[in-house]
Formats: structure tokens, sequence, C-alpha cells
């Protein structure tokens, strides 16, 4: 071989062991963190979308609430009719009735409205027993603003009113009872936070 040959091949495998030297360039740090950060997001995404979607429970049954006749008080002290009568107390158990399916006594007829700015529960009972031995205490509860027409038994009331708002308080009818007698005329009774008496 000459020596041009040699330094040919020379040449040849010289450039030879350069190509087959490292092609790719190495990767820095935060590309390796970057790579990193994004196969862990990439696995959280398919862990994610394989687990089994939640399966709603089904709703329980909720009985409604059934309704209770709210307490009754006790009956007031003597108090004056408006025509300066005597009124007699009547014992607890005599009109601390339930109000009677049929009524035996006559009925008068009245419109409560609830003047009170508040949610009322009132107790509307009976003064003295009517001509048929009938006395009882009715309870009504009206929404702010409500109004009720109701048949009470014929007779001679007291009211007591629970004010249920911004500023709760007790409204009652006070020294005079409301006497209701003539079947005839709708009685009107309005209660405000501070009294149950007539319009």
């Amino acid at each position: 071989m000459t020596g041009k040959n040699l330094l040919a091949i020379f040449i040849l495998i010289a450039l030879t062991i350069s190509a087959c030297g490292s092609a790719e360039p190495e990767m820095s740090a935060e590309d390796i963190a970057n790579t990193a950060v994004a196969e862990a997001w990439l696995a959280i995404t398919q862990t994610a979308l394989a687990a089994p979607s939640p399966t709603p429970i089904p709703p329980t049954f909720t009985p409604e609430p059934t309704a209770t006749l709210l307490p009754t008080l006790p009956p007031l002290p003597t108090l004056a009719l408006e025509t300066q009568a005597a009124v007699s107390v009547p014992t607890q158990d005599e009109c601390n009735q339930v109000p009677p399916i049929e009524p035996q006594g006559g009925l008068a007829n009245v419109e409560f409205t609830n003047r009170s700015e508040g949610n009322v529960n009132l107790s509307f009972g009976m003064n003295t027993p009517n001509d048929k031995g009938e006395c009882v205490t009715y309870t009504f509860t009206f929404g702010v603003g409500g109004q009720l027409a109701a048949k009470v038994l014929a007779g001679c009331y007291w009211g007591w009113a629970w004010i249920e708002g911004k500023q709760s308080s007790i409204a009652r009818t006070g020294s005079v009872i409301l006497c209701m007698t003539d079947p005839n005329v709708i009685y009107h009774i309005e209660i405000t936070k501070e009294r149950v008496d007539f319009e």
C-alpha cells in the first residue's frame, strides 16, 4: 500500500468513528423535570378516567309531619265585659275542651286578620259555657298578613297569640273579653303585636 492509500484509510476511519459518536444532545435537568411532571399529570388523568362514576344514592322516604294541636292556655282570671257585667271564671277542664265536630249551640261568624307583621299561633277560648254546656278553645295559625273566616260557638272569648317574627311578642285581649252572639253579624277581629281585639 502506498502512503496515500494508507492516509485515505485513516481519514475514513477517523470520520467513521466521529460519525458514530453521540448524535443526540443531552437533556438539561429542567427538561427532565418538566417531562416527569407531564408524565405524572398524564398518569393522574388516566387514573381518574378509569375510575367508575359515582352512583347516586336513592332518596329515602321521609313521611310528612303530622299535625299536632297547639297547647291551650288555662283560662284568664275574671275579666270585665264591655258592658261592665261580671264574668265568671270557668274551671280549667270545663272550658279547655276541643271544639266538637257537630256543635249543639249557636254559631257566630268571625273573620280574623293578622296585622302583627309575624306568624301567629292563636288560642281563642270561651270564657263561660253556652246554654248547651259547651265551652271550647280554638287554635288557629296565620302567616304574615293572613286572614281567616271561621264559625265559632256563640259566646264570649279571650284571645292569646304568640307572634313569631323579627321581634317575637305576645298579643292578648286584655281586660275586655270579646262577645259574639249574633249569628247574622260577621265579627272582625284583628291581631296586632300586642292585642287581640275587635277592629
